[in-house]
């Protein structure tokens, strides 16, 4: 869902575990909803993440957030969804905060 995305310049470390199907309901697919599905993390201590919370509840959505200086409890973007497009557009704004 991601190899046409660029994230940019200065990425060190790059995790990517988001084999999610947008046509198929999330519901039939909760063994995929984990808390670590994609890291990206920058040279300038910028880390871009995305996981389900919680973890394999179809329940429960995807949080997608924006973590600088390793300050894990003080994000400076955070957005929850239920839908794979909202993911993709939210990654798009992270990638375009961290490159102002």
């Amino acid at each position: 869902m991601f190899k046409d995305i660029d994230f940019g310049t200065g990425v060190s470390r790059k995790y990517i575990d988001f084999e999610i199907n947008e046509d198929i309901p999330l519901e039939e697919q909760t063994d995929l909803l984990k808390e670590d599905l994609l890291q990206v993390i920058y040279d300038n201590n910028y880390i871009i993440d995305i996981g389900w919370y919680p973890e394999f509840d179809e329940n429960g959505s995807f949080r997608v957030s924006v973590i600088k200086e390793y300050q894990w409890d003080n994000p400076i973007f955070q957005k929850k969804c239920r839908r794979t497009g909202l993911v993709r557009e939210y990654l798009c704004e992270c990638i375009d905060l961290i490159h102002i």
